[in-house]
């Protein structure tokens, strides 16, 4: 866990509608989860890095270690998480875990780059999922408000 207090956030996120922000602050950083969740993820994931400074993707890093993974689909009301902190020392990888996943065949990608989907398992509400991301937030650990499974 980080010593900076909440306001002092600052996530660095790559949305799934190939646009980049920045928000500065817990109100800045909870509108930016908000934003996620509301988006619909036919064909690429976002991704959320926490964390005191801004984070940028280049070969010469910095390489971030505190992530989240999103998908969504807001019209059935569905998400899935993937946290990877290679600093945790529980658990480093892991996705968003529901034990009786839902009858009903949905496709939450995992990374447009390859095609791959999210586990059926990992598909939670939607309320759920931001109870994690606000929790993530706050802490900067994986969230314990929700279950996760590592595969």
């Amino acid at each position: 866990m980080s010593s900076s207090t909440p306001e002092e956030v600052i996530v660095t996120a790559s949305l799934t509608s190939d646009v980049a922000r920045v928000a500065r602050g817990m109100r800045e950083a909870l509108a930016l989860v908000d934003e996620v969740l509301d988006l619909d993820h036919e064909t690429w994931e976002s991704t959320l890095h926490v964390g005191d400074i801004e984070f940028y993707t280049s070969k010469n890093g910095p390489y971030p270690n505190n992530q989240m993974r999103i998908s969504v689909r807001p019209s059935m009301g569905v998400a899935a998480l993937h946290y990877a902190d290679h600093d945790d020392p529980e658990v480093s990888d892991a996705y968003s875990y529901t034990p009786n996943p839902s009858i009903e065949r949905v496709h939450l990608i995992f990374s447009g780059e390859t095609g791959r989907l999210f586990p059926r398992s990992a598909v939670i509400s939607i309320s759920h999922a931001r109870a994690a991301l606000v929790e993530w937030l706050r802490t900067r650990a994986r969230p314990k408000c929700i279950e996760w499974r590592s595969e």
